[in-house]
């Protein structure tokens, strides 16, 4: 079984799509099999992985709702209400993955996700005849990620039951944040979330039995990090803000661990310690804001980490300063990827 990797944080805006895609790209690119799972119904991640031949219509229009066969018949929701919702003499789907690249799948995202909403969240309610989501869904992880050594799922920003069933059916999650008080207010909130979904889900088989361990939780990734916009700008007053905000941050990143850990659903300090090497808990990295970096990204369907000179190029922004963002960008987005090369 591939081990499931999810990201999550139920306040929007922090990144998370963009921080799935560059992880899961960085671990295929280091010989890793890995399969990525659209779990959002704004489908962010599918956007920004599928190339626009396949997205588009000759008009220019968005296609992710009115799409050709391939998306309608080969997705989250087409996969999944199969073992959620059976019907008599339903034939499982036959689901295709879109191929990125060597290495890195994509089980592309669909709006009717959302329409799963009602049953996980019954089921959870603990309505007798939808006893079986849980560990259906489980099942369904299973079979998709059997060919595979890691499956990455990237979560919507939201307390929704679906969320709740897929991070606390995954092996680990990373929580990323930005530097901003919501985040803080995000961090102080998760513990009694997690705690809250914990026992949701306990007394269904897949936990009660021990099938699946809780997840744990790695630690936080926190975006748009920039406490100065030049080298010599390193200690105004502006840049110690920052670094105090950076610092409240991983306070409150240390306080959810710390909880987190004494019902085992965290990494201990010294776990953190082995995997992310030169990180301090639980902060396993910054990743810098990369601005004009993300519109190329985005207009060609590659992470900033797959970025390289020849497209630099194309974009008419092969200069040194974009050089150092896009290396200091691979270095951040380095730690994250050897780290987890170590679990998976």
């Amino acid at each position: 079984m591939a081990k499931i990797l999810t990201f999550f944080n139920h306040k929007g805006g922090v990144g998370k799509t963009t921080l799935a895609y560059n992880v899961a790209w960085g671990l295929s690119t280091a010989g890793k099999h890995v399969l990525m799972i659209d779990a959002d119904p704004q489908c962010n991640l599918t956007e920004i992985t599928v190339d626009d031949n396949y997205l588009y219509d000759d008009e220019q229009q968005v296609s992710l709702e009115y799409n050709p066969d391939f998306f309608m018949k080969n997705n989250v929701y087409e996969y999944f209400s199969y073992y959620l919702q059976p019907t008599p003499n339903q034939q499982q789907p036959e689901i295709q993955l879109y191929n990125k690249k060597e290495n890195l799948k994509l089980l592309t995202g669909s709006i009717q996700f959302a329409e799963l909403e009602e049953t996980i969240s019954l089921s959870i309610a603990g309505i007798n005849a939808l006893s079986h989501v849980p560990t259906s869904t489980y099942t369904a992880l299973h079979n998709l990620g059997k060919d595979y050594d890691c499956v990455v799922i990237d979560l919507s920003p939201a307390l929704s039951a679906t969320n709740q069933l897929l991070l606390m059916l995954s092996d680990y999650f990373i929580v990323p944040v930005n530097p901003s008080i919501f985040s803080r207010q995000a961090l102080m909130n998760l513990n009694e979330i997690f705690r809250r979904w914990n026992r949701n889900l306990s007394s269904f088989d897949v936990f009660s039995r021990k099938i699946k361990n809780l997840p744990m939780l790695l630690g936080i990734v926190c975006q748009n990090y920039r406490p100065y916009s030049k080298k010599d700008e390193e200690n105004t007053k502006s840049s110690q803000r920052f670094g105090e905000r950076m610092n409240e941050l991983n306070k409150y990143a240390i306080d959810l661990a710390t909880d987190l850990n004494s019902f085992g659903m965290a990494l201990t300090p010294r776990d953190f310690a082995a995997i992310f090497l030169g990180q301090s808990p639980y902060r396993i990295a910054n990743i810098p804001d990369y601005n004009q970096l993300s519109v190329v990204s985005e207009s060609e369907k590659i992470p900033v980490n797959g970025l390289d000179n020849k497209i630099l190029n194309k974009h008419d922004i092969n200069t040194e300063q974009y050089r150092i963002k896009v290396e200091d960008f691979k270095v951040q987005c380095s730690n994250i990827v050897n780290g987890l090369l170590k679990i998976l």
